[in-house]
């Protein structure tokens, strides 16, 4: 959003042409609402598909509502709920952000259910129940971390899971993963499109255990890490939520 200045050592100025500061002032926006925007469309399925090959290989356009010069009478609002909904999603992506009903309590009643800490035997996590142990990951050739398979359990949602998920959104449906810690305990219930969802090409859960494996990491896992470990599969949830088409 922003570019320092050093060359007139006034900090920071917008990171933006002419053309796009006229546009934004055009509309009484800001460029954090341009930037929000660009991260909300980014994250809209429909865009991706229309634009992979350009995804994979250079910089496809992003629309941008009565570009250049801003005169429809809607393209204020148009912009400036897309980019709401960009803040929303930037919230979920930062790990330091707390988000309510996500990350803080009280849960939102469809996400409650997602990766629960759970042990074979129903009861609560405690002392050797925090070893990560099911080979998430191994120390290769120079020090380098390499994810091992691990152990996950794949299965249908119970009738309380799917209802709790809904039916609405079709990718938190039907599949889903218990995925396990060792041979006693276990986070249930984290959905198919949760478990597989990437970020820069690294699925985000999978890589996350691999740097935690107890060899690796030398110790067990501490209780705020089991905790965040959820945290993170309901904010990759509410990111689907955001961002997937209503039937």
């Amino acid at each position: 959003m922003w570019l320092r200045d050093d060359m007139h050592d006034q900090g920071r100025r917008f990171n933006l042409t002419n053309t796009a500061q006229r546009y934004l002032e055009r509309l009484r926006l800001g460029v954090e609402d341009l930037f929000h925007h660009v991260l909300a469309t980014l994250h809209d399925p429909a865009y991706r598909e229309d634009n992979v090959g350009a995804l994979r290989m250079e910089w496809p356009r992003v629309p941008l509502p009565s570009w250049p010069d801003g005169g429809e009478a809607s393209a204020a609002a148009v912009l400036a709920e897309s980019a709401a909904r960009g803040r929303k999603i930037a919230a979920l992506l930062d790990p330091e952000a707390p988000v309510p009903g996500v990350t803080q309590a009280p849960p939102r009643p469809d996400l409650v259910a997602i990766a629960v800490p759970s042990t074979v035997d129903g009861r609560n996590l405690a002392d050797d129940d925090f070893a990560l142990t099911a080979k998430w990951g191994r120390v290769g050739t120079g020090a380098v971390v390499i994810p091992g398979k691990g152990r996950v359990t794949e299965r249908t949602c119970t009738p309380e899971e799917y209802e709790v998920l809904g039916t609405t959104f079709t990718s938190l449906n039907e599949t889903t993963f218990d995925v396990w810690l060792n041979d006693r305990a276990f986070w249930r219930n984290v959905p198919a499109a949760v478990w597989h969802y990437r970020l820069g090409g690294y699925q985000v859960l999978k890589k996350w255990l691999s740097y935690r494996e107890q060899d690796i990491l030398g110790r067990a896992l501490y209780p705020n890490e089991i905790a965040y470990f959820s945290d993170t599969a309901r904010r990759i949830a509410a990111i689907l939520r955001l961002t997937e088409p209503r039937d």
